[in-house]
């Protein structure tokens, strides 16, 4: 059923994701009448509660002054941790430290204190109408879309369960475990998220998951009860234009997720905020993009490249070097700064990057479709 969602002080949003929720926030505290279209009954339907990481490693200033200056207030669980437990393939311990948290962990989902819930509490406060059990399928007029990842680049895999362990922040690195990505546990007061996180293989999925739970549990000695099964995906890629026919496109519909690892939640509030920014103050959304997110995204690219290239052996060295480093955060850092070497690797790493999403749902020119791919191919990004 299509709705006209365009008037001068009028937006629609759709998609109640982290993107299309500090979008409308920031619209409605601007003065702007927004509607939010969510087509299942509630925020965080993607989600059961599972925690997850909200990386605080790509900038030197902390993500909790970003969301502040997002106009985003922490009323959800964000529980800083500065370290935890680091594993190659050889499955020996090293403790990482740093002396600023290094991620903050999070619930996602539907239940209270979640990060979804939260937001969606400071969207209602500043005048956002939410109309849930809505799918909008055209599109007329100034819209927002954030309607998430399109096609599985990566997927997570694994297990939500209770137990008496101590809280434990862990990650393997082994293709044995992840195909080109890691296996993590993460336990808060007596919840615990437990996945494979791959990048390859999906069709051995329950094999890879099988093997984590199996390593986490003979290292941990873990009693699981209540266990629940969970899964997500998320997807990569460079849209020719994220501002197309007066729709501005945030989140993972964007392309705005980390290529490295899929850390996407800053990417994708920080764009829900700059398309915000962009219709309020009549600035240009693709530029503000390029400027604050795509250098990170670009030296992501040839991160990525390096780690899939650097195979189980390259793993370990990695793993001993942000050992031997002492501060984690600062490794990491570093290894997002945009550098000459990150540069000279982009246009080989571009070449050897293929995302899942095709573009071959229509071919006009004037698409206004909710669905459709139209823009959203892979595509060679500017080097310069």
């Amino acid at each position: 059923m299509g709705e006209g969602l365009g008037m001068d002080k009028t937006i629609g949003i759709v998609g109640a994701g982290p993107a299309g929720m500090v979008a409308a926030i920031n619209l409605a505290r601007t003065g702007y009448e927004v509607t939010l279209y969510e087509q299942h009954p509630d925020v965080g339907h993607r989600f059961n509660g599972d925690f997850q990481g909200l990386e605080n490693w790509t900038t030197e200033r902390d993500v909790r002054m970003e969301l502040f200056e997002m106009g985003v207030e922490i009323n959800f669980f964000c529980q800083p941790y500065c370290g935890g437990d680091l594993y190659g393939p050889n499955l020996k311990k090293v403790e990482i430290k740093s002396k600023e948290p290094l991620f903050y962990l999070v619930k996602r989902g539907s239940e209270p204190g979640s990060l979804d819930q939260g937001l969606k509490e400071q969207a209602i406060k500043a005048g956002v109408n939410f109309r849930f059990n809505h799918k909008v399928k055209k599109l007329k007029g100034r819209t927002i879309v954030g309607t998430g990842p399109k096609a599985a680049d990566a997927i997570a895999v694994g297990l939500i369960f209770e137990t008496d362990h101590e809280d434990v922040a862990a990650t393997i690195f082994d293709n044995d475990l992840a195909p080109e990505g890691y296996a993590y546990l993460l336990i808060h007061k007596g919840r615990g998220t437990i996945a494979s996180c791959m990048f390859r293989d999906y069709k051995r999925e329950k094999e890879f998951v099988k093997r984590t739970i199996d390593v986490f549990t003979d290292i941990y000695h873990l009693n699981m009860r209540k266990e629940r099964e969970f899964g997500g995906f998320g997807n990569f890629f460079f849209p020719k234009s994220l501002a197309r026919n007066e729709k501005l496109y945030v989140g993972e519909n964007a392309g705005f997720q980390d290529f490295l690892w899929g850390f996407g939640m800053r990417y994708a509030m920080t764009s829900g905020s700059l398309a915000a920014k962009s219709i309020a103050d009549g600035v240009d959304y693709d530029q503000l993009c390029r400027n604050a997110i795509y250098p990170r995204l670009k030296t992501a690219v040839s991160n990525r490249y390096l780690f899939k290239k650097a195979g189980n052996r390259g793993y370990q060295i990695l793993v001993n070097r942000m050992e031997r480093t002492g501060d984690a955060r600062l490794f990491l850092m570093r290894n997002y700064n945009p550098s000459l070497l990150k540069k000279l690797i982009l246009p080989l790493a571009m070449r050897d990057y293929k995302s899942r999403v095709n573009d071959k749902s229509c071919s006009h020119d004037n698409c206004n479709c909710i669905w459709c791919r139209c823009g959203k191919r892979e595509t060679a990004i500017s080097t310069c």
